[in-house]
């Protein structure tokens, strides 16, 4: 084993150091190279940084005697490599740099004697020692390829019949190569010598033609070095084999130091890819070699990621003596890159190359290829597949079954690797003079190309390469790498010369290729040794950089510019022999020889520049001068910021100052007092300094928006369920690891009468929230459920489930910890935990009760005020909401006579005290039979004077609104309790507890306890009975009698509190069995709209411009509007015009569309944003479009931050199109996508069967007025085919209707609802304060995580379900109440006779409304007995105004219009006045079934604009603009809206438009709250949308008779009206009754 050699040598300054007066930062002692950082101080510890190499050449100056040259290198390292590889050893050299550091110059050199390099050397000291030692028994065979690897690609620079890019393999005994690369036999240096040059010339020819820089690629030059022995005396032949590899690397700048842009910083990406491979290569090997240890699993060496390090294996740290050339530049400006350099020479020194002899390689060889390809034959023999050698010898395989099925991967596979093989043991078969007459051969066909191309060849054939001719005038090229310059020249013959591309119709004499290279570019025209250059039209042509149009007459020297790319200079020896025996100065060529700057491609390229009017220093002169003006104003600016910002501070400070002094003298007033003053009936409090005076209207209103703020607790749950995820999921691992068998989940409890909580698990009221007790809040009201976070501890070993505190949670984890450290000491015969888990001692597990409850169920008590017995039925009703069976019991009183004869069927009696002061110190909260909307334990949408009727109604009623059964029924005659309830007197009834039925079989031993409310530690028990399971009803049969004092907190509780029974069973089923699961099963899923929805919508994907998306606003909306969005996805067709691509549309599909994508295909994104004209919304431009979240399944990860996938496209400015006949507002805009920058195999590869690919796009846009952008975001999905696939929907309907293959059909649509807030109150810094910021810990990753196998803590779904569960049990609260009372009724008798509806029944109609709403709420319509007129008489008679008072409610209405956006009413007001006085009471009826159709949202945003709408149709004139709106500042918010999947009707209708030409057949499809118009029944694409929400509907005669139209009806949106009309009478109902039932069911 050996190290790798490492070498580094500094060069020379250059000139643009020399220009820039660098310093020299590197010395050299000995071995030790040592780098002074010019940026630290000097004598700082770490100003300089010494490495220690195996060699230092110090070729900085020429005149030091330590001067290092080409000579002394090699002597070093050159002579040793050749030694080694005459050894048997595979060798290989190196040289690594940035660009322009030295490599090129140290490995290939110059022709100047003395400045040969390394590889020159090699190969003549190789042939000399040759010549030297070659006999009988000896023979060596040389052979050489020269290979080009740029950007991941591999040219062969030798044959140029391989023209592509050529296959990287790798063979289990040959190690990876390169296939099809050509081995060309030499006999001598100048063979090499040729080659090289020939190599060269490829090189710089491919170059040129495609733009690349020979500095950006990797130049791989192997010689296969063979040694034949024959021994006489054993008649044995042995073989050695070495390998000799010598690679100059490319640059190693950085990106940034360069100044690379577009595609050249793509092209270094590529470069860098490889040699930040190589680096990790050395990295791995120099670790593996520190630790003195083989290669394990662990240490994985990435040798695969690039072509370069693939190819270099065996010489990284394999079969081979390898030696590395580090060369850097002595210049301070480039400290950064020698820096990188040098440690990077360092990391390769400690790699450990483990080099054997190659001896008698190829008889092996030979032998495992032919045994290799025997087993392939076999297998392709038994897949049915022959393998038959012709005459030529060449193989032909015949596969019966081609034409019937296609041959399996795996087959393919097979004959892919026998080919192979089969071209290595021919390569390896073949001999010496077989590989000498291959290689003449493409020599000549090198040299046919070259000459083909207009090359200029030698009479011998060899192309002219450095010397140029006498007396011919010719191009030489000129190349940025100044190793390819001047390798090409073409002759100028006599005549004309043409110059174009291979595919002119007529032949060109020089060949070229490239962009901007016509067909016939140019011709030289040489008379009597003139040369005049003729450009062709529209060709780019450049003389000396001025461009030529007409014919130009070349002079000897001067720089010819062809296209953009090939530079050349023209000599022509006569002109230039003349000259020189004038002795003339040439100023009409305009050489640079009188500067004595050399004529380069710098100098072509500057000269360009300056001639075309691009002064490289006047550009930067103008560029220091605009930074310098734009530093001023961002000084100026900042400055002023700075002083606005000192006077806002100063006033803060003083208004503190003011308010510190105001609380100075409050206080100093309070302490003023003296103790007795506050015992008087006058509150110090009263002063107007501490409270102001409240109405009663107004304390009320206070009290109710602050419990309304007291429900709204939905963050702060988020918050505790994000915040401690964490916890949650390390219990869970600890658990898996120590086989507990236990599962830990978030769950939510709710303090309700079916769900009592536990004292632990309580929540701690709000300071000062609670008072007497814990038990009511300041304003005397009922303390509200609070919801807390609980964990819900699963114990799947007992079958128990127990609930768990946050706080409890953390303070056994601590005891899982301790467990789990402890774990590792206990030895296997440790004895099981099964006692501590029973005993409580084991932290995972808590003691379980013998018997758990079944469920819950209340009884009221009302019917003893009557008393009249009553036998109820009431459901049992666990934690959860689900109810779990049914109990029968009967509540009668016990009179005096009856008090005698009970003994007979009681089997117990009891005696319950109510007294006062008890009573007070149990108060219970009361029950309502309706609970206000906002007391109820669900958040949601309210309207506000619907609030506050009912607060004005609880206000009336007795107590808070106590709607119990008995005062209902006492609520128009207020009656005092009967005589059986006098005050002071004994009250005895009785309780029955009858049967219990419905209970699920895993309970067994089922018994009840009842109790009064606040009497908890005072239960009634039943004894256990048997439960079978077999579904008859379980007879308890328990009588008890209860004897109680009157008092009035005992009627109090008759009226409104029932007694609760609880039901207890002893569980025998485990919680995971099988008749568990089927009981969980049944359970009632949660309705649609307390869910969210099944593909959630993506928020917007984070902007690299706009950084991390702002907060929501949460102002007032000003304004909405509904956007219809296009999306195209748009692929580059043959004709070069972009076309959108086939989209499959379907509802079935998550994104109803699926784009169908060919596969390495430019594309582009095209939007298309269509709504109603408006003066609020005018679009500016496109400022970004990011696509991101590329996925193949339709829900996004959770986790943003690690997508890596993220692209900001690049924008092609935005339009606003004008649509004949259309009037609406159309915004397009669209971008490149170029999705293999995405990095994702998705994306890059052709889609498998089954699989489709999801990305989310969001598009920044700028809108006028707004400050901030709006963000259209969308999820679109697809498959990608091959390129040549041909793509068509796969629906048979859409592929039959042919409708793909109109362009506007492969779209897909979105509608958005545009949202206008206010900019100041959405920054406004209470806004930004209420913000919070709890990080999601559920995605932090904790020890053990992977055992959970994707388990993840539950998050905001989790508050979703809860709300269910907590509306189940209001629901069935709600409906045991109300059954108890109708239950009443009918036992009273009171059915029978009519009496008006009582305040709790119209609660119980107002709660089934809610229940069954709808997003759009409906108001019942009125009665056919009352009259429309009377419902909207005022409640109040009308009085005359005055004409003060109606400007001061003018003022009031214009204030109130100002202050939410909106506009004015003065002449829409009176003309409604006008309109509702003449419209018959029958379209006064449509106006108010059309206005209650309007949802509550769009009444709140958009009431001043609604009008009551004439029988005509025309459509809505705006009003009038009361304020300047380029004034107005917005936040726009667009949400994308989940449109319904239901269809209210389809079909088609005649269409009339406000304004149109005329009726338009169109089909119409309803999907509330939403009506879609498309062209045709097989349009797939909204081609209109319009909002119902926001629109009215009529249909009456007279509008039919104006428009002299029959079956017509009308919608009218707030900017435009449509006339519809149906195909048939029949079908108008239908169609009203689709888009409004309503008004539907009126005219009916």
């Amino acid at each position: 084993m050996s190290s790798v050699k490492v070498a580094v040598r500094v060069r020379p300054f250059n000139s643009r150091e020399i220009a820039r007066e660098s310093k020299c930062i590197i010395e050299m002692a000995g071995n030790t190279t040592c780098i002074t950082n010019p940026k630290v101080p000097p004598g700082s510890s770490e100003s300089v940084k010494r490495f220690n190499y195996d060699y230092s050449y110090w070729s900085h100056d020429p005149r030091d005697l330590e001067f290092s040259t080409q000579a002394m290198v090699y002597s070093d390292i050159g002579e040793e490599m050749l030694q080694h590889s005459f050894d048997g050893y595979n060798v290989c050299i190196f040289a690594y740099g940035q660009t322009g550091a030295g490599k090129s110059y140290t490995m290939m050199g110059k022709q100047e004697d003395g400045q040969e390099g390394v590889i020159p050397m090699i190969c003549k000291d190789l042939f000399r020692r040759i010549q030297e030692t070659e006999s009988d028994d000896l023979k060596y065979s040389v052979e050489v390829s020269y290979m080009e690897i740029y950007c991941e690609r591999v040219r062969d620079l030798l044959n140029p019949k391989n023209k592509g890019n050529l296959k990287v393999r790798e063979h289990p005994l040959l190690g990876p190569y390169v296939e099809d690369l050509s081995k060309l036999a030499v006999t001598s240096y100048q063979d090499i010598h040729d080659l090289i040059d020939e190599g060269n010339k490829a090189r710089t020819v491919a170059a040129t033609n495609m733009n690349e820089t020979s500095s950006r690629s990797h130049a791989v030059f192997t010689i296969f070095f063979t040694q034949k022995r024959q021994d006489r005396m054993t008649s044995l032949e042995t073989e050695k084999v070495s390998k000799i590899s010598l690679v100059d690397l490319a640059g190693s700048e950085r990106a940034d130091s360069t100044g690379a842009k577009g595609t050249r910083l793509k092209e270094g990406a590529n470069i860098n890819k490889s040699l930040t491979t190589l680096g990790k290569v050395i990295s791995a090997l120099a670790e593996i070699a520190s630790k003195n240890k083989k290669s394990k699993k662990a240490d994985f060496i990435p040798y695969r990621d690039s072509v370069l390090t693939w190819l270099l294996r065996e010489n990284l740290g394999g079969n081979s003596k390898t030696a590395m050339i580090a060369a850097i530049s002595p210049a301070d400006i480039n400290y950064d890159e020698t820096l990188s350099t040098l440690r990077y020479a360092d990391r390769a020194k400690q790699i450990v190359c483990k080099a054997v002899v190659n001896e008698d390689a190829n008889a092996k060889l030979i032998r495992e290829l032919k045994e290799e390809i025997q087993k392939l034959r076999e297998l392709l023999k038994a897949e049915g597949i022959e393998v038959q050698e012709g005459e030529d010898g060449e193989k032909k395989i015949h596969s019966p079954n081609r034409n019937r099925k296609r041959t399996g991967s795996s087959t393919e596979m097979a004959v892919d690797q026998l080919q192979a093989s089969e071209k290595l043991i021919a390569e390896l078969n073949e001999t010496w003079e077989e590989k000498l007459k291959r290689t003449e051969q493409i020599r000549v066909q090198r040299e046919a190309v070259f000459a083909e191309m207009g090359v200029a060849v030698k009479e011998d054939g060899i192309t002219v390469g450095v010397f140029s001719p006498k007396k011919s005038p010719h191009l030489v090229n000129l190349n940025e790498d100044p190793t390819l310059s001047e390798c090409l020249l073409y002759y100028i013959k006599d005549g004309l010369t043409r110059l174009g591309t291979s595919e002119a119709n007529v032949p060109q004499d020089i060949q070229l290729s490239g962009s901007h290279i016509l067909k016939e570019h140019c011709v030289f025209e040489n008379k009597d040794g003139v040369v005049t250059l003729v450009p062709h039209k529209d060709a780019l042509v450049y003389v000396n950089g001025r461009k030529v149009i007409e014919p130009e007459v070349l002079q000897t020297g001067s720089r010819v510019i062809l296209g953009r790319n090939h530079v050349f200079r023209f000599t022509h020896p006569e002109q230039a022999r003349e000259k020189r025996e004038k002795n003339k100065e040439v100023d009409v060529c305009e050489t640079p020889g009188n500067s004595g700057e050399i004529a380069d491609w710098n100098f072509a390229q500057c000269e360009l520049l300056e001639k075309q009017g691009i002064d490289l220093k006047a550009e930067m002169e103008k560029r220091l001068l605009a930074l310098e003006e734009q530093y001023k104003r961002e000084k100026r600016a900042a400055d002023q910021e700075f002083e606005e910002q000192r006077k806002t501070y100063e006033a803060r400070i003083d208004a503190l100052q003011k308010q510190v002094e105001e609380q100075s003298m409050t206080m100093s007033m309070y302490s003023s007092y003296s103790p007795e003053d506050f015992h008087q009936e006058e509150d110090i409090f009263v002063n107007p300094l501490f409270e102001s005076c409240w109405t009663a209207r107004e304390a009320g209103l206070a009290a109710w928006a602050f419990r309304k703020w007291r429900y709204h607790q939905f963050t702060s749950l988020r918050d505790d369920l994000w915040g401690n995820a964490i916890f949650l999921k390390e219990a869970n691992a600890i658990s898996v690891e120590l086989k507990k068998k236990v599962q830990f989940q978030f769950t939510l409890l709710t303090d309700t009468l079916y769900s009592p909580l536990p004292p632990e698990l309580t929540p701690a009221p709000a300071v000062g929230a609670l008072t007497n007790g814990g038990q009511e809040d300041e304003f005397g009201q009922n303390p509200i459920p609070r919801t807390t976070v609980a964990v819900e501890v699963t114990d799947t070993k007992n079958g128990a489930t127990h609930y768990w505190s946050l706080e409890k949670l953390r303070q056994r984890l601590e005891l899982m910890r301790e467990m789990y450290h402890n774990e590792a000491e206990l030895s296997p015969t440790s004895p099981d935990y099964n006692v501590e888990s029973l005993t409580g001692g084991d932290p995972f597990y808590d003691r379980f009760p013998w018997f758990r409850m079944v469920g819950r169920s209340f009884v009221y008590l009302s019917n003893l005020l009557y008393p009249v017995p009553l036998v109820h039925k009431v459901a049992i009703v666990n934690e959860r909401g689900d109810v779990r069976g049914y109990l029968r019991v009967a509540v009668q009183p016990v009179m005096d006579e009856e008090n005698a004869d009970f003994s007979n069927g009681v089997k117990q009696s009891a005696r319950i005290l109510f007294d006062e002061e008890q009573n007070g110190q149990h108060k219970v909260p009361k029950i309502r039979t309706i609970p206000d909307k906002d007391e109820k334990y669900i958040e949601g949408g309210n309207e506000m004077g619907t609030k506050l009727e009912e607060l004005e109604q609880e206000d009336a009623d007795s107590g808070r609104g106590d709607s119990s059964v008995a005062s209902e029924l006492h609520e128009s005659n207020d009656q005092e309790p009967g005589e059986h309830l006098q005050p002071g007197k004994e009250f005895t009834f009785r309780v029955t507890v009858l049967q219990a039925t419905g209970i699920a079989a895993e309970y067994a031993d089922i018994f009840c306890q009842f109790n009064f409310l606040h009497r908890h530690e005072e239960a009634f028990s039943t004894e256990p009975v048997k439960n079978s399971g077999s579904g008859a009803p379980l007879g308890f049969y328990h009588v008890q009698n209860i004897t109680v004092p009157v008092t009035k907190s005992f009627i109090e509780y008759l009226k409104t509190q029932p007694i609760v029974f609880k039901v207890f069973g002893h569980y025998q089923h485990h919680p995971l069995h099988k008749d568990a699961k089927q009981d969980c099963q049944i359970t009632r899923p949660p309705p649609r709209r307390m869910l969210p929805p099944s593909i959630p919508i993506s928020q917007p994907v984070r902007s690299p411009k706009f950084g991390p998306l702002p907060c929501p606003p949460s102002s007032t909306v000003l304004a909405k509007h509904d956007v219809l969005v296009w999306f195209e996805i748009c692929e580059l067709a043959p004709n070069g015009e972009y076309v959108p691509a086939v989209v499959d549309h379907s509802d079935d599909l998550p994104c109803r569309g699926l784009f169908l994508l060919h596969q390495g295909i430019q594309r582009r994104i095209r939007i298309t944003i269509v709504h109603e004209p408006t003066p609020e919304v005018k679009w500016k431009d496109i400022r970004e479009l990011v696509v991101g979240r590329i996925r193949n399944q339709p829900e996004p990860a959770d986790d943003e931050d690690s997508d890596s996938c993220v692209l900001s496209l690049g924008l092609f400015p935005g339009e606003v199109l004008e649509v004949p006949g259309d009037d609406r507002s159309f915004f397009r805009f669209e971008a490149a996508w170029d999705s293999s920058l995405h990095n994702s195999a998705l994306l890059n590869r052709v889609t498998q069967t089954g699989e489709q690919i999801y990305i989310t796009l969001s598009a920044y846009l700028e809108l006028d007025n707004c400050a901030r952008p709006a963000i259209i975001t969308k999820d679109l999905s697809m498959i990608i085919y091959g390129r040549d696939a041909r793509t068509g929907p796969r629906s048979l309907k859409h592929l039959f209707s042919g409708q793909y293959r109109n362009p506007e059909a492969n779209r897909l649509s979105g509608v958005y609802e545009l949202s206008l807030r206010r900019a100041s109150e959405a920054g406004s810094p209470g806004v930004q304060r209420r913000q919070r910021r709890v990080l999601d810990t559920s995605s932090t990753y904790v020890r053990g995580e992977e055992n959970l196998h994707g388990w993840r803590p539950r998050g905001d779904s989790l508050i979703f379900d809860h709300q269910w569960e907590l509306e189940k049990l209001t629901r069935l609260e709600e409906v045991g109440r109300v059954r108890h009372l109708l239950l009443l009724r009918e036992r009273l008798g009171m059915d029978t006779t009519p009496n008006p509806t009582t305040k709790t029944e119209k609660d119980v109609c107002n709660l089934a409304q809610r229940a069954s709403a709808s997003p759009v709420h409906m108001v019942i319509p009125p009665s056919p007995q009352t009259p429309v007129k009377d419902q909207q008489a005022p409640a109040m008679p009308e009085r005359e105004l005055s004409v003060r008072e109606t400007e001061l409610v003018w003022k009031c209405v214009k204030l109130i219009q100002g202050r939410i956006g909106c506009k004015e009413l003065g002449a829409e007001g009176n003309g409604s006045g006008t309109q509702a006085s003449d419209a018959s009471p029958g379209d006064e009826g449509c106006a108010d079934m059309n206005a209650s159709y309007i949802s509550s949202n769009s009444i709140e945003l958009c009431s001043p604009e609604r009008v009551d709408m004439p029988n005509g149709w025309e459509a809505p004139a705006p009003a009038p603009q009361t304020q300047d709106l380029s004034l107005r500042l917005y936040v726009p918010e667009l949400e994308e809206i989940r449109v319904s999947p239901v269809v209210a009707r389809k079909g088609y209708l005649n269409v009339l438009e406000h304004g149109g030409s005329g009726w338009k057949k169109r089909w119409v499809t309803v999907r509330r709250p939403y009506v879609f118009i498309f062209r045709s029944d097989k349009d797939p694409v909204e081609r209109a949308v319009l909002n119902l929400a926001t629109a009215q509907v009529e249909c009456s005669e007279d509008q039919a008779a104006m428009v002299k139209v029959p079956n017509t009806f009308s919608v009218v949106t707030k900017h435009r009206g449509y006339l519809l009309q149906t195909l048939g009478d029949k079908e108008v109902h239908d169609w009203l009754y689709a888009i409004n039932p309503l008004l539907a069911g009126q005219i009916r």
